[in-house]
Order: C-alpha cells, then structure tokens, then sequence
C-alpha cells in the first residue's frame, strides 16, 4: 500500500527539479499603465502576453504592472467582458520601464477567448464542462453572514445548507455533503465534512473570486466530485505593485451583532519575491428571525490568519501558505422553539454556551509551476490538520473529539503536442489519518487511515471554432478502520461484524473518464455538450458509524459493506453574449448508481435517541440553470439580470423523492452605478423561491418566500488611496421562513430576520 503513496513522490521531486533556474538574473523590462473608457477607469481587463505565458488585471483604479517582460518586441492582448479586444504592439529594452494608457469601448464580447480557471489541473473555460464564476467585485464586502458559501449560493444551481450562520455547506445541483469538493490554497480539503453540523472550514479572507464546477468532476479532482468543485482562488492583487499594498476593513451585521475586524497586506518585490498576509476576527451573538424572536445557541466566532510568500519570474512561479482558523460555534437544538426551552441570552451574549464546537484548521500549501519551451509542469503540495471538539454536557468535558491530518499532493505534465492537440498527465493522492482523542467520551467513528492515488490522462483538440477534450482517470484507495485503542474498547465501540482484530480494510478502485466539446460560433456564442462520470468513496461516518452523534438526538449506525457511488452525467450548456445582452442556459441529467442516503427508523435506543441509517440505492436527477442579462446601451453600468433554477432527484428503484432536493430558485437583479462621477454603485435584488412540495423520506413540504435585498457602496479617493462605505439590506421586508435546505428545518426553526450590513474598507 506504501508503493501507491511513494512512487508518485519520487515524481514530485522530479518535477522540482526541472524547474528552469537559467537564466534568473537577466534584466527583464517591466510594462505598466492604465486601462479607460471616456477617462474613468476600467478594473478587472485582462493584460497579457499569451505567448509568454504573462498577464495580469487591472486593479480597481485601470491599473496594471507586467513584470519580468524579457527584452524585444511584443504584442500585447488586452479584453475584458463587454468591451472590444486590443492588441498593442510594444518594444521594450533590458531592465526598461515603460508606461502606457490604454483606451476600451463597449463592444462584442469574445468568449473564444481562452482563460486559465484552474492551472494544477490545466482546466480552461472551454473545457465542456459546466463552469460559472463569482468574480472579486462580487466579494468586496468582507464579512457576508453565511460566509463564502452564502456568496457562492449567488451562482444559479448552487444553494447553501445552514445550521444557523456559522455553519454553512455548499449543495451543486441537489448534491453536496461529501459529494463536492472545496479547492483551497490549492489543497482537497478534508475536514469531516460529511456532518450535517460540520460546517464548510473556509471564509472569504484573502480570497478573489470562486470557480464553480458544475457536476461529476471527478477526472480533475478525484473522489468526492459527483455534484461539482469549488475553486478558491486567493487575491493575488499585491503582485501588481512594487508598493505596499492592502486595504483593511469593518464589517458589521445587525442581526446577530456581528462585528469584522480585518486587514490584507502583501508587497511584491523587484526580484520576483512576494510576501501577503490577512488577519479577521469575526464576533457574533445570536441571530433574530422575522419575528425578532432571539435564536438561542446561533453565536459563533472565529479568528483567521493567513501568510504568503513566493517567488514569481517569467518561466518559474512559486508560492508558499498557511492558514489558521479556529472557529468556535454554537449549536442549536431540536427544542429551541420551545421558550421554555430555548436557550436565548441577552441581545448581544457572546460568550459560548452547551453545546457548541471548538475547530481548528492548519493548511500548509506549497504551489509551484513552471514553463519550458514544449511543456508546464504544476505541483502543488499540502498539509492540512482539522482538530475538532463537539462538546454538549460540561465545558471542561470533549463529547467527541476528532483529529484529522490530511497529506495532499497533485502533480500535472502539461505538453503542446502539436499546434491543435494539448495532452495533460496528471498524479494525486493523499494520505488521511483520523484519530478519536483519548479524552473524548463518546466514540462515533473508529480510527482511520485512508491512501488514494489517482493517475489521468487529458487530451484537448483545437479545431478551428471546435475544442474536443477527452481522458481517462483510474483511482485507488485503501481504507483501513481501527477500533483497538484501549479507550475506544473501553469505550464498548465495536466495528461491523466484531472482528477479532478489530481492524476492517476495505479497497476501492475503479475508472472515471469525461468526452465532450465546445464550439464558438461567430465569437458571440459558445456552446458546449460534455459526457462525463464520477465516483465518490463512501466516507467514515457511512461505514463504520455505530453511535451517538452527540449535538445531536441520534444514533447513527453505518454499513461496511457499501460500494462506491458512481455517478453518469449528461450536460449541455449554451453561452451567448453582445455589448447589450447575455444569455445562459444549462441543463443535465445524472444518474448515480450505489447512492448513499441517511434517514430515521422510528426505533429507539434505551437512552431515548433515535436510531438512523445510512442506505444505499440507485438515484437520478436532472434539471438545469437560466440567466439572461441586459445592459442599455444608453448606460454601459447598469444591468439588469433575470435568473433561475430547477433540480429534481429520484430513487430509481422505490420512485421516491431524494432528501435535501432544493426548490425552484428564479432571481431578478438591477445593479449599476446611479453616480458614475462620484464612484456609487447599487443594486436591488428580489429572490423568489418556490414551494418544495416533493419531500423526501422523513422531510415535509416547505412553503415558498420571498426575499428582498438591496445596497449601496460609495468609493472616496482619500490621498492616493480609497475609502469604500458599503451598506447593504438582507430579508429587508423582515420575512418569517424556513428553508427547505435547512439542516434545522425539521425542528421549524427559523431562518434570519432582516439584516442590515455595514461596511468600511480603506484600499492603499
């Protein structure tokens, strides 16, 4: 089994190694300036030398700086959504500095135009598969309440499950828990995220934008990427300016009290070297409903820490980060809409309360990618440790305590076979161990190693307006359970079967591959048809659960003898967009064969806990996502955007309804900026979603609601610099709901009342 994990080390170092260290300290040029329409300047433009593998984006002031430009002459690509490309043609000598300014206007959009959305894997935006995109600008207001995951939830298809504001998870077309993979600071995270009370482990602190991959992505990521992937994408903004820079920040959220102290700084150097830090330090009390009715036990806080550094040169880049957060969350009960029972405070109570969980997360990243004349190489090392504590009875008392450390590596050879055909060969792996600690006194899972390796093949062909990409994946993982320690023995758990040895192994492996195509037609139209599978070993709490969950009012029992979930997946998506509309339309059928599902069996156990089962069966769901978008050509900053979303999920063999199924989802969004000379924006959006009256076994029918949001931000030049005051409206008609994605719908408790976010952030 050591073989599996070893042999594809040994290529790591390979890979390190053929890293092009000649010619490190030659005098390269440096090309810098503005991009504008009509004098004000345009953020977020493409700059680049595609040739040289070179390009950045304007900051929020139109400017851009290209380092490590090698001396001659270039040809310079600039673009940006909804305005017309440029080429400009530029001549720079050894170790010159030269400054332009660079004039945009709205015109056709070219969406043939190749981006780079995930460079370990080499995906593009014309692989077939589904992608969407939260762009920075969309998360400039730090702080959100449901945290990334309530960004994310923006892109149609993708909703958020909550245990109240803490506790968020992402679902991708009616699949989530452990069927979708989180991609952050480069590393697979694993942090025991099949708990429905676990929640997703990331915030946006120092993060730019998110990639959504849409659907069976297991090719690229590997176990786990049935319902889709999140790409986290760090703000890399620093790398644009050899000055100081950052911006810091305050975010206040009125209900639950919620204040967010934060800062980001990093500088880039004339050498190539970089450095960045973040720090947060979030607080909040309990949240009120729409009935200002205090949600007792709904507190939580978490402090987060962020460091970078690396080195970037024309051929060479590298980057070195680690992560800390600790979260504490409090966890609210099946009885809290009880009063008697509640466990509400005073208003702005922050102190923790029985029962909560203590996490904390370690990610140690190391990024490396390199470019030689015929071929990339990427590498991308982790280490990840998740330490979590729930405890439910007494402070000084871990209920269940797990530790969890995850080694992740991901290696890619990516070579231009010819001028139409890009091949990619790629390696990951990981090797997982989960520990119960000694202290706790309850067992829930058993001791664990687990060791995947994955080795695929990606071929690409470009023919004329087509792009072709097909390959192949084989994974295999070996999963070794241990319930020998002495405190899980004396604890009395047992694994399925009472082994002798109290050890279980269980092997799975197996082939995924993905075909498909997009086509441009006439560089206002893309549309793409992809075919592709997936498969998701069953986690932990699936196979050997065999105990009270505590925060919980289960016990929850696993089964050692299921099969990998293998998912089939069917997807077409049509792309159109002109300087005054966009149009989007998606639709899918997935059918996953051993699919895995957790309900209750109306017994219970002595201690009056109900008894719930995981089960496997066959499952099919499809549906699809809309978006239409209109922007006046009277009013180049001002859009109106309609969108809407529908998923429906089945068990194939009793016809029953698949649980935590989102219902309809359609969305109308104006935005624009009413004072364009004095730096405002706005926006209004009213989110409509319907009534889910096709339950699953042990869910009900949720009625529908409506939610009206609206904002406004201000940006102030302030000596050079920027200062931003944002203030925007959630759930401003103060409606009382649930929503059918609730982790705490079946306990009714309700969802947030009205909230009103403030927020300063200074830019330097």
């Amino acid at each position: 089994m050591y073989k599996v994990v070893t042999r594809p080390i040994l290529l790591f170092i390979i890979l390190f190694f053929m890293a092009p260290w000649k010619g490190l300290f030659s005098q390269e040029a440096v090309i810098s300036g503005k991009v504008v329409f009509e004098g004000e300047p345009i953020s977020f433009v493409t700059i680049g030398i595609p040739g040289l593998g070179i390009g950045v984006a304007t900051d929020h002031f139109g400017e851009f700086v290209l380092q490590d430009v090698p001396p001659g002459e270039h040809i310079l690509h600039v673009s940006r959504i909804g305005y017309g490309r440029q080429e400009k043609h530029v001549d720079v000598g050894p170790g010159q500095t030269v400054t332009m300014e660079i004039e945009l206007k709205p015109t056709n959009v070219f969406l043939d135009e190749v981006v780079v959305v995930d460079e370990q894997t080499g995906l593009t935006n014309r692989t077939p598969h589904s992608i969407s995109r939260i762009e920075a600008k969309e998360l400039t207001v730090k702080g959100h309440p449901s945290g990334l995951v309530g960004i994310v939830s923006q892109v149609p298809g993708v909703q958020n499950a909550d245990m109240g504001q803490g506790i968020s998870k992402p679902f991708i077309r009616g699949l989530g828990f452990s069927r979708v993979v989180t991609v952050f600071q480069g590393n697979k995270l694993e942090n025991h995220q099949w708990g429905a009370d676990h929640g997703l482990g990331v915030n946006d602190l120092g993060v730019s934008s998110v990639e959504v991959v849409k659907g069976p992505a297991s090719i690229f990521y590997g176990s786990g990427a049935i319902g889709g992937v999140l790409l986290v994408k760090d703000d890399e903004s620093y790398l644009r300016s050899k000055d100081l820079t950052g911006s810091a920040g305050l975010t206040y959220n009125s209900v639950s009290a919620g204040v967010r102290p934060w800062i980001s700084l990093g500088k880039s150097l004339e050498n190539g070297l970089f450095f960045a830090a973040d720090a947060a330090v979030e607080s909040h009390a309990d949240y009120r409903d729409g009935e200002k009715r205090t949600i007792g036990n709904s507190r939580y806080n978490n402090q987060t820490i962020r460091l970078h550094a690396g080195w970037n040169s024309r051929k060479f880049k590298n980057k070195l980060s680690y992560t800390f957060l600790r979260q504490n969350l409090g966890i609210i009960e099946a009885d809290e809409m009880v009063d008697s029972l509640s466990l509400a405070t005073t208003r702005h109570d922050r102190k923790m309360q029985l029962p909560f969980q203590e996490v904390s997360d370690h990610v140690l990243s190391y990024r490396q990618n390199t470019v030689h004349d015929q071929f990339i190489t990427s590498l991308n090392l982790s280490y990840h440790v998740n330490d979590r504590d729930e405890i439910e009875d007494e402070f000084d008392v871990v209920d269940l305590g797990l530790r969890l450390s995850h080694l992740y590596y991901n290696a890619r050879l990516s070579h231009k076979t010819s001028e139409f055909m890009e091949s990619n060969l790629g390696v990951q792996g990981s090797v997982r161990e989960s520990m119960n600690k000694t202290t706790a006194e309850e067992i829930l899972i058993p001791d664990a190693s687990v060791y995947e390796t994955g080795v695929y093949y990606m071929a690409g062909f470009s023919l004329g307006a087509y792009f072709l990409q097909a390959g192949l994946r084989y994974d295999y993982h070996i999963m070794e359970a241990r319930a020998n320690a002495d405190h899980i023995v004396d604890y009395g758990y047992t694994l399925p079967g009472d082994p002798d040895s109290q050890k279980l192994t269980r092997v799975f492996s197996g082939w995924t591959g993905s075909a498909g195509f997009s086509r441009s037609i006439r560089k206002h139209s893309l549309f793409k048809v992809n075919f592709s599978s997936g498969f998701r070993s069953p986690d932990m709490a699936e196979l050997f659960s065999n105990g009270h969950h505590p925060g919980t009012s289960r016990f929850e029992v696993g089964n050692a003898s299921f099969d990998r979930e293998q998912s089939y997946q069917l997807d077409a998506d049509w792309l159109y967009e002109s300087p005054a509309f966009r149009f989007g339309s998606a639709i899918f059928v997935n059918t996953i064969d051993n699919y895995i599902y957790f309900t209750g069996t109306g017994q219970y156990t002595d201690e009056g806990l109900e008894i719930w089962e995981f089960h496997q069966d066959n499952a099919f769901l499809y549906g699809g996502e809309l978006q239409v978008a209109w922007t006046p050509s009277i009013h180049h900053d001002l859009e109106v955007r309609a969108t809407s979303n529908l998923v429906r999920g089945i068990n194939r063999s009793n016809k029953e309804n698949l649980t935590y199924i989102p219902a309809g989802n359609y969305c109308l969004r104006i935005q624009g900026k009413p004072l364009v000379k004095l730096g405002s924006q706005a926006f209004i959006k009213v989110n409509y979603i319907d009534r889910q009256n096709r339950p699953g076994p042990g869910e009900e029918s949720t009625p529908g609601y409506v939610l009206l949001n609206a904002g406004v931000t201000h940006d102030l030049p302030l000596n050079g610099n920027t200062l931003s005051l944002g203030i925007t409206g959630f759930n401003l008609l103060n409606n009382m709901y649930t929503d059918h994605m609730s982790i705490l719908r079946a306990f009714n408790i309700t969802q947030t009342g009205r909230n009103i976010m403030g927020s300063v952030r200074y830019s330097f």
